[in-house]
């Protein structure tokens, strides 16, 4: 079980990472892109907004779980073992998964044509 902690813990990092790496690009972008063309392109794009409002709250949700599990871990002093601890880390990949397919969508649409 630590082995799998110790694979998900990388994985996190190699994911926060990514969504450095984009964010960046994102801001550098933002910066030279008129705001009316973001906006044009907001509008146009329908899915652009339903992913964007979806992956939002997927990844408070799962946030909120994650820290309701470490906040019930402090005040309790149950430890993580086992499948509780792949439960509390799963339950943070999934939320950086979700903040990294929302900068890409953001990527995607400042780099659109």
């Amino acid at each position: 079980m630590i082995a799998i902690s110790l694979i998900l813990v990388t994985l996190l990092l190699i994911l926060a990472a990514i969504a450095t790496y984009l964010s960046v690009n994102n801001l550098l972008r933002w910066k030279e892109i008129e705001m009316d063309t973001v906006k044009a392109k907001v509008f146009l794009d329908t899915s652009f907004l339903n992913d964007n409002f979806k992956l939002t709250l997927a990844a408070v949700c799962l946030l909120f779980i994650h820290f309701i599990m470490m906040e019930y871990v402090e005040f309790t002093g149950f430890p993580l073992h086992g499948l509780f601890n792949i439960i509390y880390f799963g339950f943070f990949l999934g939320s950086v998964l979700a903040l990294i397919l929302l900068v890409y969508i953001w990527y995607k649409l400042l780099r659109k044509k």
